[in-house]
């Protein structure tokens, strides 16, 4: 292990607690740098005196450039926004307005710092090497706590979609199935692909919750009510692939046969197709893993875990 941190040693960091693959870049590690950081420094939040009490996103730009020599346009904030701290603070390693969890999502004094776990177990990395896996074990573990706390939390109301890919929210009703496929816009599609548009959701009390009538044109998907459609269906015009992903709360999987029904139904496709399965528990994985298709993926919400089937078949 170095003996300070650098960019590189937290992507290391990053991607040994499980953190997603697209989102390790040098900008996500430059924020973690930018908020252990305890320099005394001017010009931040009115009686802060570093980054490490909270900083905002121009405050993290300020350090890239003078401490790191890295150079980010100013129209890079929301993108660090978007594609950085949003994970991180997903994955419990950075708390958002930990001074005032209320305060408006516009507001210039909107900041970010690091949680309490996750700093133990940066310190861990530098000062204490002999217990850096066991805390590591730890911080990963709680985090699936946490997660798993959150989810039974949303099985007790309705299941709100936000993303950037709607121009409005999409309420479903409670249950584990919706929570699924919340979980699949909001959290596995942004990775899968960046640039990814919806095109179909279902709820298990409307079936056709929400349809994108213009790209289903342009795909070739008729839904109807003879179409066995997966249940969240996506698309990236950019790279011309389809998202064909199904949530699993009691039914099966995307196997060899829903795989093969699958490929049917878009046998006009030239592009590519990704298929993946969402399950909310490692429990429920582990009940359907040996029926899985091979070519496909299966995540974990409660973990974050991505399975290739690739690997297995």
């Amino acid at each position: 292990m170095d003996k300070n941190l650098s960019i590189s040693t937290v992507k290391d960091i990053l991607n040994e607690t499980g953190f997603p693959q697209k989102n390790i870049t040098d900008i996500t590690a430059i924020c973690v740098l930018a908020l252990y950081d305890t320099k005394p420094r001017s010009q931040l939040i009115k009686n802060y005196t570093s980054l490490a009490q909270g900083a905002r996103v121009r405050d993290i730009l300020d350090y890239a450039r003078t401490d790191l020599e890295k150079n980010y346009a100013e129209n890079t904030r929301e993108t660090v926004r978007k594609h950085s701290l949003k994970y991180l603070v997903d994955s419990g390693m950075v708390i958002q307005n930990a001074d005032d969890p209320n305060r408006v999502t516009n507001s210039g004094l909107n900041n970010y710092i690091l949680s309490d776990s996750f700093k133990k177990l940066l310190d861990a990395y530098l000062f204490n090497k002999t217990e850096y896996n066991v805390i590591k074990n730890e911080f990963v573990d709680s985090v699936t706590i946490e997660r798993r706390d959150n989810i039974e939390k949303l099985k007790k109301k309705p299941v709100i979609i936000n993303s950037t890919a709607l121009d409005r929210e999409l309420v479903l009703s409670p249950g584990d199935h919706n929570i699924i496929e919340k979980f699949i816009v909001e959290d596995i599609f942004p990775k899968v692909a960046p640039n990814f548009e919806l095109v179909y959701v279902g709820d298990t009390k409307m079936k056709n919750l929400f349809i994108d009538e213009e790209i289903c044109r342009k795909i070739g998907l008729t839904i109807d009510v003879h179409t066995k459609i997966p249940d969240v269906i996506g698309y990236d015009n950019t790279t011309k692939t389809i998202l064909l992903f199904e949530a699993v709360a009691s039914s099966g999987p995307i196997d060899d046969l829903r795989k093969k029904e699958l490929l049917e139904i878009f046998q006009h496709w030239t592009g590519l197709i990704i298929f993946g399965t969402a399950f909310l528990s490692s429990k429920l994985f582990q009940s359907f893993s040996r029926t899985i298709a091979s070519g496909t993926s299966a995540y974990i919400i409660e973990s974050r875990k991505k399975i290739a089937y690739e690997e297995y078949k």
